[in-house]
C-alpha cells in the first residue's frame, strides 16, 4: 500500500499514522487506527473476525465485542453507518471489508492515474493540478513558476485533493491573499475566490467531469 491513501474526503497517512479530513485530524484510538489501516491494506478482500482479532491482539484472547466496538468507533469518526456503508462493509457471519473506493497517492503527492482535478490560471500562465502539494513561486524549477519581482522564490503552497483545495503562505515577503484578505493560516478555496501572490492575481477552478464526445 502507498504511504497516503485517499477515500472520500479522508486521507490515511501511514508515515505519520494520521487520519485527516481536509486539514482536520480525525481522532481514533490506536487499535481503531490499526484496524482501519488493516482493512484499507487488504481491500477489497473481506477479513474474518478471527483474522482481525489475531492481527490486533496476537496471542491474547479477547471477546468478539471488542472488535465490534472498534468498527463502531471508526464508523462514527467517518460518518459511516452499517445500514448504508460508505467505507466499511459488514460481511454477515464472517467479518468486515473496506469498500474499494480508495485512491493511492505516490510519494510526490500525485494520485494514481495522474488525473488533473483543478486548473490554476494567471496572466500568462495556466497549469492543471493533480492531487497533492504544489508550490507557487519565482523558482524556475517550479510547475507554478511566476516570473514577477513581487513573488518570492517559494511563495505559497497550494494543496489539492478530493476534499477541496487550500492555500497557505510560505513566509513570503509580500504575502498571499484570498479575496484581498491576507492568509495567516491555510485557507480553503472556492471557484469564485480570487488569489493574489504578491501583486499577481490567480484563479483556481475545479475541473468538472464531462461525458464522452458524441459522434456527429
Amino acid at each position: 500500500m502507498s504511504e497516503r491513501v485517499h477515500f472520500g474526503e479522508f486521507v490515511l497517512d501511514r508515515r505519520t499514522r494520521a487520519l485527516t479530513r481536509g486539514l482536520d485530524p480525525v481522532a481514533l484510538s490506536p487499535k481503531a487506527y490499526q484496524l482501519r489501516e488493516t482493512l484499507v491494506a487488504s481491500r477489497p478482500a473481506a477479513l474474518s473476525k478471527a483474522e482481525l482479532q489475531h492481527r490486533l491482539w496476537p496471542d491474547t484472547f479477547v471477546v468478539e465485542k471488542n472488535l465490534a466496538n472498534l468498527v463502531s468507533e471508526i464508523r462514527r469518526a467517518l460518518d459511516d453507518t452499517a445500514s448504508t456503508p460508505r467505507f466499511i462493509r459488514t460481511v454477515p457471519k464472517f467479518g468486515y471489508a473496506f469498500l474499494d473506493q480508495a485512491d493511492e497517492v505516490c510519494a510526490d503527492g500525485a494520485a494514481r492515474g495522474d488525473i488533473a482535478r483543478y486548473l490554476v490560471t494567471w496572466t500568462g500562465g495556466r497549469v492543471p493540478l493533480e492531487d497533492g502539494d504544489h508550490v507557487v513561486g519565482r523558482d524556475p524549477d517550479l510547475a507554478l513558476f511566476i516570473d514577477s519581482p513581487t513573488v518570492s522564490r517559494r511563495h505559497a503552497l497550494l494543496r489539492t485533493s478530493a476534499s477541496g483545495a487550500t492555500i497557505e503562505d510560505l513566509n513570503s515577503k509580500n504575502g498571499t491573499f484570498v479575496n484581498e484578505r491576507r492568509c495567516a493560516a491555510p485557507t480553503f478555496l472556492g471557484d469564485t475566490d480570487v488569489i493574489r501572490v504578491g501583486s499577481v492575481g490567480m484563479r483556481l477552478r475545479a475541473i468538472r467531469a464531462f461525458g464522452s464526445t458524441v459522434t456527429a
